[in-house]
Parts: C-alpha cells; sequence; structure tokens
C-alpha cells in the first residue's frame, strides 16, 4: 500500500471530533523502511495543506526494515482546544466517520472499550475500498492526555493489522510520544513553520529555510515563487543566489592554499600579483583582504557600478576598476567592508593554481563534500531549480535589475540550496577541507566589525535568543545582491544551524534568525507584524483615502501590525505612480508625522506638494529636510530653483567644540560591550559603531542625527571631564577617551 495516497486522501476531506475545531494533525505513517516522518498541520485546512518539508520527527538511526509491522500502520493525534470528556460513543462515532468520509471506507464498524477514560481499545471492522477490496480488520489503540496548562487535550491514535503486543507497537510509541503527548506543548518544528508562513503570508520572506538542531535537519520548507511569471514554488532544492555568502568559500580556498604552503597570509598581495600597483599593493598583504581591512576602495559603492554590473568582465577588467585608486587608509588600520579585495582574492586563487576560481571551489570544496547544487551562476548556462530575482515595490512585485554575475566574481557570484549549505556547516566541523589548526584561522576574531568582529569571510559574534536580553554565541554572514538576500547563522555550543534565503529584495532575515533562535533555544520571540504601510495602501486602493485614513487611525492602535518609514514611502510613490497625487501626499504627512526625525519623509511630501501646487507648504518641507541632512541634494536643487537661500539653513558648531566630543564612548547601562567613536574630520562629525560609519548632522542644542535612520544623538557636554551622550533616545554613552 502506496503511503502516498492516504496522505494525498487528507488534502480532499476534512472532519471534527466531536463538533470541535481547531484541532491539530500530528500525522505519522511509517512504510516498510520506517522513512516517513511526522506532518503537522490544522485539521480544519486540510483541503489547502502544503506538505512540503513539514517534517517533525526523526526515527531512531540502525532501524532497519524488518521493524515496520506492514506497510501501513500508522498514528495520529487530534490537538483538542478544550478537556471535555470523550466517551466510547464518541470516539467510535469519529472513528467511523474517518474512515467512511476521509479514507472513502465503506462498510466501517468500530468497537472500543476503556477501563480509565484515557487509554482505549479496540477494533475497526472495515472493507479496504483501495487496494485489497477485502474486509479487513484493524487494531485499535488510543490514548488521551490533558494539558491542564494549556486547557488542552491531545488523543493518539494507532492503527495496525498487528497486535498491540507486537514489539513495533513500543518503537513506534518510542517515536510518537515525546513529540504529540509528553511535553503537552507545540514542537520547535511546528513554531518555525508558523513563524515563516506567517513572514511568507504577509509578504515579507520568499524563498527557501533550513534548520538545524545538534547537527541534524529539524525542518526545510519553501514559501513562495521561485519564478512568478511560471508559478512555480520555492522548495528547499531551489538554488538561490548567494551573493556575499560566497566570501566565506573564497577565504576557505585562500586557506586551503596557505595549508598547501603556496601562499602566505602575511606576504604582500604584489608577491603573488607582480603586475599591480606597488604604490598600495606593497603595503597590502592577503589577511588585509581577508579582513576588510586593507583601505582598498569598494567598486560595488563607485557611482558607475550600476553599468559596471551589466556587463560581463574578465578578472583583471574588474580589478583596473581600483587598483590605481589611493588607500582609503593605511591597511590594517580599520575594518571597511570592500568587495574589491575578495575580487583580489579570487585572481590570486586563479595564479596559484593555474585554474578558474569556478574550478577551484568544484575540485577542492564543492565536489567532496557533494554539493552538487552549487555552483559559479553564469547566465548563459541552464541551471535546473534557479530561482529568479525580484523586488517587492510596496504591495507588488517587479523584476530585479540585470546583472552578469562575473561583475560579483570571487566576492559574491554563487548560487546554491539550503540543502547544500546544511552539508558545508556540517564539513566545518570537521577536517573534511581543512587540518584544524589552519580552520581556527577562519573564525577567529581578527578585527572589530559592526560591533562584532569578522574573522576571514565570516562575522564572529552574538545573536540574541528571540526576546530576550540572553545570547548565543554565532559564526554568520549575510548576503544581497539585484533580487536575493540570504543568511547564514551558525551556532557552534548547539551545532545548529539557521538558513534564509529569499528572492524577492530585501527580507527582514536577521529579525526572522533572532526569531528562530529563541525558538531553538524555548525562550520567547517576537512574532511577525502585518505591514501597517501596505495594509494601508491595499485600503486606499480599494476603498478610498478617507477609508483607508480612517482604517490607519484603527490599526496604528494593534500590536499585530508595524510601521516602517521606508514602506509607507513606497506605498506613497506607488500611489503617485498611479495617479494619485492627493491620495499619496495624506500617506507622506502620516509618514512625516510618525518619523519627524527623518529627512527623506520631508522630501517625499515636499515631492508631492509641489506636484499640487501647494509650493509654500512645499518649501517648509524641504527646508526641514535640508535641515536634517545638509546633504540632501535633491532638497537643496529644489529651494535654490525657487529662490531660497539655503545657506542658512544649515547649523553650524565650531570645529573647537567637535574635537571636544569626538572620542571613544562605552555604553553605560548594556549588557554588552558596546563602543561608538566619535570623530571629527574636516569640520564634521561621524560616528564609527564597530565599522558602521555614518555622518552626525547638527540640529541644534547639542543634538545632532544620523541622516541614515533618523537616530538622535544628543550630548551632555557641561562637564568637559565627563561628557556622555544619549542615543535613541535611551541608550547612555559615556568618553572614556
Amino acid at each position: 500500500m502506496k503511503n502516498i495516497l492516504i496522505i494525498t486522501s487528507l488534502l480532499f476531506y476534512s472532519f471534527s471530533l466531536s463538533g470541535q475545531e481547531n484541532e491539530h494533525l500530528f500525522f505519522l505513517e511509517t512504510d516498510t523502511s520506517w522513512r516517513k516522518e511526522m506532518f503537522v498541520f490544522p485539521i480544519n485546512f486540510a483541503r489547502d495543506i502544503d506538505y512540503q518539508g513539514v517534517e517533525d520527527a526523526r526515527f531512531p538511526k540502525g532501524w532497519e526494515e524488518q521493524d515496520s509491522p506492514n506497510f501501513w500502520s500508522y498514528a495520529y493525534a487530534w490537538n483538542l482546544e478544550d478537556s471535555g470528556d470523550l466517551t466510547e460513543a464518541d470516539l467510535e462515532t469519529s472513528l467511523q466517520k474517518y474512515f467512511v468520509g476521509l479514507m472513502r471506507w465503506e462498510e466501517t464498524s468500530v468497537q472500543l472499550s476503556t477501563t480509565n477514560n484515557a487509554v482505549f481499545t479496540g477494533v475497526v471492522k472495515t472493507m479496504d475500498a483501495f487496494f485489497t477490496k477485502e474486509p479487513m480488520d484493524l487494531n485499535v489503540l488510543i490514548e488521551k492526555t490533558y494539558c491542564e496548562e494549556k486547557n488542552k487535550s491531545i488523543i493518539l491514535f494507532r492503527f495496525s493489522p498487528k497486535g498491540f503486543e507486537a514489539d513495533v507497537w513500543n518503537k513506534l510509541k518510542e517515536v510518537q510520544l515525546p513529540l504529540a503527548i509528553a511535553s503537552c506543548e507545540e514542537t520547535k518544528v511546528k513554531k518555525i513553520h508558523d513563524l515563516i508562513k506567517a513572514c511568507s503570508d504577509y509578504g515579507q520572506f520568499n524563498g527557501s529555510v533550513l534548520v538545524a538542531e545538534n547537527g541534524e535537519i529539524i525542518y526545510k520548507n519553501g514559501f513562495g515563487q521561485a519564478n512568478m511569471e511560471w508559478n512555480i514554488p520555492n522548495k528547499s532544492d531551489t538554488k538561490h543566489r548567494l551573493a556575499s555568502i560566497t566570501k566565506q568559500f573564497t577565504a576557505m580556498a585562500i586557506v586551503q592554499l596557505v595549508a598547501e604552503n603556496k601562499l602566505a597570509l602575511d606576504q604582500p598581495i604584489t608577491t603573488y600579483l607582480p603586475d599591480y600597483p606597488k604604490a598600495t599593493g606593497d603595503s597590502v598583504t592577503i589577511h588585509h583582504l581577508l579582513t576588510h581591512t586593507s583601505g582598498i576602495p569598494n567598486y560595488t559603492s563607485f557611482p558607475n557600478y550600476r553599468e559596471v554590473m551589466r556587463a560581463p568582465h574578465n578578472t583583471m577588467e574588474l580589478v583596473s576598476l581600483f587598483a590605481d585608486l589611493p588607500l582609503e587608509f593605511s591597511p590594517g588600520e580599520q575594518f571597511a567592508y570592500s568587495n574589491s579585495g575578495y575580487v583580489l582574492l579570487g585572481v590570486i586563487i586563479e595564479k596559484i593554481t593555474g585554474k578558474s576560481y569556478e574550478q577551484v571551489l568544484q575540485d577542492k570544496i564543492f565536489s567532496p563534500l557533494e554539493m552538487n547544487d552549487t555552483g559559479y551562476d553564469q547566465h548563459r548556462t541552464i541551471i535546473e531549480n534557479r530561482a529568479s530575482g525580484y523586488n517587492k515595490i510596496a504591495n507588488t512585485f517587479e523584476n530585479a535589475s540585470y546583472i552578469d554575475m562575473s561583475a560579483a566574481f570571487a566576492a559574491g557570484a554563487l548560487y546554491s540550496t539550503v540543502e547544500d549549505l546544511y552539508r558545508w556547516d556540517q564539513a566545518l566541523y570537521t577536517e573534511k577541507l581543512l587540518p584544524k589548526e589552519y580552520m581556527d584561522l577562519l573564525f577567529d576574531t581578527h578585527i572589530a566589525a559592526w560591533g562584532q568582529h569578522y574573522g576571514y569571510g565570516w562575522e564572529i559574534g552574538k545573536l540574541r535568543i528571540g526576546n530576550t536580553q540572553e545570547h548565543t554565541q554565532t559564526i554568520s554572514h549575510g548576503g544581497n545582491i539585484n533580487g536575493f538576500n540570504t543568511q547564514i547563522t551558525q551556532i557552534p555550543a548547539s551545532q545548529s544551524l539557521i538558513l534564509l534565503f529569499n528572492n524577492t529584495g530585501l527580507a527582514p532575515l536577521y529579525d526572522m534568525t533572532t526569531a528562530i533562535n529563541g525558538i531553538l533555544h524555548d525562550k520567547p520571540y517576537i512574532s511577525p507584524k502585518r505591514s501597517m504601510a501596505y495594509s494601508l495602501l491595499d485600503k486606499v486602493q480599494k476603498d478610498g483615502i478617507a477609508s483607508g485614513l480612517a482604517y490607519y487611525n484603527e490599526i496604528k492602535k494593534s500590536d499585530e501590525y508595524h510601521l516602517n518609514e521606508n514602506e509607507m514611502n513606497l506605498s506613497g510613490y506607488q500611489l503617485i505612480q498611479s495617479g494619485k497625487v492627493e491620495d499619496a501626499a495624506a500617506v507622506f504627512k502620516l509618514n512625516v508625522e510618525a518619523f519627524p526625525n527623518s529627512f527623506n519623509v520631508y522630501d517625499s511630501y515636499g515631492e508631492a506638494l509641489m506636484m499640487l501646487g501647494d509650493t509654500a507648504l512645499a518649501i517648509e518641507n524641504y527646508k526641514r529636510s535640508v535641515q536634517l541632512n545638509p546633504n540632501n541634494e535633491n532638497g537643496i536643487q529644489i529651494l535654490k530653483e525657487i529662490g531660497i537661500d539655503t545657506e542658512s539653513l544649515i547649523i553650524k558648531v565650531p570645529v573647537e567644540h567637535l574635537q571636544l566630543l569626538a572620542g571613544e564612548y562605552m555604553a553605560t547601562d548594556q549588557a554588552r560591550d558596546w563602543k561608538i567613536v566619535i570623530e571629527e574630520l574636516n569640520g564634521e562629525l561621524f560616528g564609527n559603531d564597530g565599522g558602521y560609519r555614518y555622518k552626525l548632522n547638527p540640529i541644534g542644542d547639542e543634538k545632532f542625527i544620523n541622516p541614515d535612520d533618523g537616530a538622535t544623538v544628543v550630548f551632555d557636554a557641561k562637564d568637559k571631564n565627563a561628557i556622555t551622550f544619549v542615543i535613541f533616545g535611551r541608550v547612555n554613552f559615556k568618553k572614556v577617551k
């Protein structure tokens, strides 16, 4: 009997027990190899359930085919939301409906007995309508557990032609009880599934996911579409562009060459690339490239990169983009993320080995690990199961801008699946690719970066455990390239792994990873929330701006929604594109009220007001935008065209005072060591938070603002020997140097 037929039948029928709803079905079917796994879903959604990847049980290793009682012994559970007593008659009626309705087995009768109203035994006499077409007796064992703290009952059913004295029932019970009965809790897997599904339903995630714990995969699945034009779904074997996760493979190949004594980490790059300009190359080492401390300008930040990325390039053409430029700082002096450095590492790999970068990775990493779904993304090559990249624009999608992946090269040109990166993850706990002494180099904390540390192609640091103040040590890296963003997070202490690949632009992968980390540690976590901006946009497009504004005022009181400045801005421009400028202005005004420290919200509102002919109010908003960000060239240009002097809008702070504020500051009320360096450069103030460098624009009364995100920094310099500042309005820092 093919178990898949039984599973398929669940798609078409639904039933309830004694009129109860919200049952959850823990379904386990066993075949002769004991390889089927448990599925978890609400019974009342059985018609629509997508089974992909919803595995929730693992069989003991070493089970053999003869351990199975027969093809189709199986078990499932009803998870009831109350504690109502169940009688033999209740169960007999429900099971008869199950076999006649769900299983389509006619002529079914059920006889049960119990001694304590918690364990029921009996027999189901039925006609096998699927296969044998003959009468059949099924032994039934039913166990009920009431979870008082959850006010729910879990009722476990087991069926088999074999008697309950058979040893296999004990084995089946061992598999089932810890998940469905003993804990009286939702499993980690179901929580992960519900979390990711909510993100997908809310338009925040479209891609593939894999989670492992103690070295074993506990969840893998795909959500949304790999190709929207052809309605092809994402799966766990969908190939996604890795973007900067590529860097860890480049770093591995470099350190492998170090282990083979073919290069040295402390040697200048001109040792291996003699044609590289010596004025800069003689002072830059392999170590500097690996750790983003070379000072070589990042070519993907150049103004012409949009044109660069569209054309095919050989490696030396890429190098020529930055080779003759001066260094931004002395090598080793600081961290500054540079794709240029990893392009050079790829060139060095090719120079030393005499092979292409692609072939070296295939020979030294992918083939040994049987990573058969990983490779270098060539546009001309037909790659099975390759996802397309999209950008989410408000509540719609568009194809991502084209990029020839040769422009990313060793900094970001690989593709892979979550399943292959699980193989990669597991190998990093072994010496398959490198002896331990060299493997440790990859994960050493070489340089402070982003408030954590950077190793060789990896970020080394901590990840918050859900919605708590606790943290776990992690090794991670993210990636972002046209239409794709990715995140790999290892938790070495428990050999856990969280992989999130998204093919619709920027998704909140860090927040999702943090929540999953909470689930893995049985801690509270923040559930996804609906976008207030996109919900508002939908309402305006459907019912008009008046209904939309009323709806906005209603949902902003709800904890089920979140408000995001950028999403509101995109919603406004979506309305402009559809010719609804007045509606857009109303949305931009809401954004100004919600984010008064953001220069961009005033700029957008001013643009809409100009389109409506309200020049006076537009000028006021453009002025405020320039005050918050004196580098807002768009606002300055528009004001100048109107004849407004913008110089008077900019607040000037004496250089001597800026120099007084400059120094190293440490957080005084945080669990972790949090250092921010304040720098004065050419009469301007900058903050540096672990490598993230941002400008601080003065807006009066010792108050400065980061134009990137509107965050405020308020200094207190009354005592020149004890200067402090407050960031985000709540985190206190004290000058220590």
